[in-house]
């Protein structure tokens, strides 16, 4: 009978020691799966490195000691202190008595001398792998007896509106506040830029995933994921525009039915346009966040659209409304919003151009900037949509003025109706229709 393959990580900047494994892999008595390798040297490990691999959550940790064996076996302490039921193996130069007391008091289950041939890993491997716990595997349908996680759709009814820039820098606080795994996708597959304003070149896409998505399972997805360095994965859109057609809309709904049952917070950014694959994160979201700027042009969006994003709250959706880029001397105020559309507004956020158009220009995330009035108010915003300490009630009578009537007369009167309410005629394009 075939063996099943033990999953691991690697952390090693050799490649020389990383080809082993997968000789190992290939055929190996006891065959390994290789799911996570971490390339660069101790001192470089980032959160986001470590946080991917908790995520993995692989059973066993390949760690070569041979470039900094002290603080080698600082990095396998934390990890076996972390996570008991991990086991580790590592290899390297040094075999004083002294320092193989170290690796035993480190936690390390096996010291392989470097080089290491195949057939010591491969009884190493066999060692370790009668000490681990009954552990079952990870499978597309997600860890067992876990809730689905909660998927927040973003949306925006004109472009330009700040809807990447809002389900960004969300998604990486809403990771801080609660510690759960956040996953940031970018469903915007003709023209997304969540990787371009995170300062990150991802290797894989989600058009990428949905090709293989037909042999996916939680190793396969983490080769998918980049991990940020706020402990945030992304999966984003393709350099390229045309890849989007690939996707469908039923391929979109598999997938982010896979992610609901491998992280706790979805977070998706979508296109301004109701694609099937747009319709499809709508449809599965528990809470979809319209973000919005106060002008007429989007005002008047998203009445045209208001009653289409309603009609989908029937399976228990909840419908919020974000304005974004508040600025105190606006003509039209929050309230004059309020009533022309008939609808609360969730949040506002206000006007920061500088702070934002910095972050996006550095791949700086603003939330990472704690000067900026603009990040207060996320962080406050995501408080609030996590329902932890934090949020303060929406600040109201920014600007004392009101023109609702004027208003109205461009967006109609508060009557709903199933249909859109659309500009008089006499005011389209400045020309009687």
């Amino acid at each position: 009978m075939e063996s099943q393959a033990i999953s691991s990580a690697v952390i090693s900047i050799d490649p020389q020691f990383r080809a082993v494994f997968q000789a190992n892999g290939d055929g190996g008595e006891v065959p390994i799966q290789v799911t996570f390798e971490i390339l660069v040297p101790f001192v470089e490990i980032s959160h986001g490195h470590l946080e991917e691999l908790r995520y993995v959550d692989a059973d066993i940790i390949f760690l070569d000691l041979e470039h900094d064996p002290q603080l080698g076996c600082k990095l396998a302490q934390f990890l076996v202190e972390a996570n008991p039921s991990q086991r580790l193996i590592a290899a390297g130069t040094e075999h004083s008595p002294e320092f193989l007391m170290t690796v035993m008091q480190a936690g390390i289950s096996e010291y392989l001398p470097k080089p290491v041939s195949r057939e010591a890993l491969t009884a190493a491997i066999g060692r370790t792998s009668r000490k681990l716990g009954a552990k079952q595997p990870s499978t597309a349908a997600g860890p067992a007896h876990r809730e689905p996680g909660r998927l927040l759709a973003f949306f925006s009814a004109k472009g330009g509106s700040g809807s990447t820039t809002v389900a960004t820098n969300l998604a990486i606080h809403i990771h801080r506040l609660t510690g759960k795994r956040t996953v940031l996708v970018d469903l915007d597959l003709e023209l997304g830029e969540i990787a371009l304003f995170m300062g990150m070149e991802p290797r894989f896409n989600f058009v990428d995933l949905a090709k293989n998505f037909h042999r996916m399972d939680a190793g396969l997805l983490a080769s998918f994921i980049e991990c940020h360095d706020s402990g945030v994965h992304l999966l984003s859109a393709p350099y390229h525009p045309e890849k989007a057609e690939a996707v469908t809309g039923d391929q979109t709904r598999q997938i982010l039915q896979f992610l609901k049952q491998h992280y706790e917070y979805v977070v998706v950014d979508t296109s301004n346009s109701f694609t099937a694959r747009t319709l499809a994160a709508l449809d599965l979201a528990s809470e979809v966040y319209l973000v919005a700027n106060i002008d007429l042009p989007s005002l008047r969006n998203i009445q045209r659209c208001q009653h289409l994003l309603e009609r989908m709250g029937h399976k228990g959706q909840v419908l919020r409304l974000i304005v974004n880029r508040y600025a105190s001397d606006n003509d039209i105020t929050l309230e004059d919003v309020e009533r022309s559309l008939n609808q609360e507004i969730y949040w506002a956020l206000p006007n920061d151009y500088e702070s934002v158009i910095y972050s996006i220009n550095t791949g700086r995330p603003v939330i990472l900037d704690d000067s900026s009035r603009y990040t207060h108010e996320l962080q406050a915003l995501a408080a609030k949509m996590t329902g932890l300490p934090g949020a303060v009630a929406r600040r109201k009578g920014w600007f004392s003025r009101t023109i609702v009537d004027p208003l109205k007369s461009f967006l109609g009167n508060e009557t709903r109706t199933d249909e859109p309410l659309m500009l008089p005629p006499a005011v389209v394009g400045g020309e009687r229709a």
